[in-house]
């Protein structure tokens, strides 16, 4: 799946500024990690969810627009009296069409459950790759700030003492 499929959040983007003065929106591995580790750690869930949810809801106002089509059809056919069965072949015309749009919004619903399978694990692949980019590239603290670190330590430790004795 492309990155560009993913459908994250537009706050997870920071903004580049190449060479020739072109403007590229790129992932910021922090900003992404952030985000999947907000609330219980189910953001990617959500998200994807809300994006299923969304396509589910296109595909049951597809299914009912064209049912409700095929009913009008059905009933304009319905008023024309044909004495040679042309009655009967408009009911099972009916019939057989409405299955078919059943039928294809079925397929519509699992395609839409596979993709959203699809891209959960593709966003999670996401966030495990920045986190190894954010611990690759961490920056430790030099050894002079190591030191101010190690005399702000002792000397809490120092007053922590002398306050309980």
């Amino acid at each position: 799946m492309k990155i560009s499929e993913l459908e994250l959040p537009q706050n997870l983007y920071a903004e580049t500024t190449s060479p020739c003065n072109a403007t590229d929106k790129l992932i910021a591995p922090d900003k992404l990690v952030s985000w999947a580790e907000e609330g219980c750690g189910d953001a990617i869930f959500k998200l994807c969810q809300a994006v299923y949810e969304r396509k589910l809801a296109s595909i049951n106002a597809w299914e009912k627009e064209r049912v409700q089509q095929l009913e009008d059809e059905w009933m304009v056919s319905g008023n024309e009296e044909d004495m040679s069965g042309g009655k009967y072949v408009h009911v099972k015309h009916y019939h057989t069409t409405r299955e078919d749009v059943v039928r294809e919004a079925e397929l519509k619903r699992a395609n839409s459950k596979e993709r959203m399978t699809e891209h959960q694990s593709a966003l999670e692949d996401l966030v495990a790759e920045a986190r190894a980019f954010l611990s690759a590239h961490e920056v430790y603290p030099e050894e002079d700030d190591m030191l101010a670190y190690l005399l702000v330590l002792g000397v809490i430790v120092i007053a922590c003492y002398a306050l309980f004795n």
